[in-house]
């Protein structure tokens, strides 16, 4: 199964659509997968680094607010959203270690996604924190307010230096190692890299006898 955290961002969410739209799932069916969205990301370094971890090198981050017409394609063409909080936050900063102010960006998240087309009585609520960092006050934010935690594995894609060659050595560490059947592959669809190599590594992995299936949040958690 694949997902993709981060955006929605021009050109690179749309291009990322334009190759799912090429592959298909288990029945036939354009595969769909998984968008874990940023609710409104700050724009410009310095206003992105009260949320942002210290290290973060991708500070063009995806904004529902700003792009609502990705988001209507997105639906549009069966995908499913969850929520990657309002500004995607770094757990460990202080004021993210009290559950007001993490509750308050899950919820900021839903009115940026409702204020781009997203429907709460009609869509899964689902959760992925940023950097996949569920701490315990994440986590219980999510929970209370009603969200199913998603985990599963990064591909290696937002590491900087990484080219396609290390991404595929890590994508097979993955389907090696993953405990999940099938394995939920995370990459991030506002990176140039995931742009340019996303349907070489699909193809990749479908030549080892490996077979697509449409994203689904039953069974997986983080």
């Amino acid at each position: 199964m694949l997902s993709f955290d981060d955006g929605p961002l021009p050109v690179k969410t749309e291009a990322v659509l334009d190759i799912l739209s090429r592959y298909t799932g288990e029945d036939g069916l354009p595969v769909r997968a998984g968008f874990f969205m940023v609710g409104d990301a700050p724009q410009g370094f310095w206003a992105g680094r009260r949320y942002f971890a210290p290290y973060e090198v991708w500070i063009h981050k995806g904004s529902m607010r700003r792009h609502p017409a990705l988001v209507a394609r997105v639906q549009d063409e069966g995908h499913v959203i969850g929520n990657h909080t309002a500004h995607h936050i770094w757990a460990r900063w202080p004021h993210y270690r009290q559950l007001p102010t993490v509750r308050e960006e899950i919820l900021g998240w839903e009115d940026a996604a409702m204020s781009a087309g997203w429907d709460p009585a009609e869509s899964p609520r689902l959760f992925r924190a940023p950097y996949l960092l569920n701490t315990s006050t994440m986590h219980a934010a999510a929970i209370q307010l009603g969200y199913q935690l998603i985990g599963g594995y990064t591909v290696g894609d937002a590491a900087p230096g990484n080219g396609l060659s290390a991404i595929e050595r890590h994508v097979q560490r993955i389907m090696h190692t993953a405990s999940d059947q099938p394995a939920l592959l995370i990459f991030h669809d506002i990176l140039p890299m995931t742009v340019r190599h996303l349907g070489v590594i699909i193809e990749g992995l479908q030549r080892q006898g490996h077979q697509l299936q449409h994203f689904d949040p039953a069974g997986f958690h983080d």
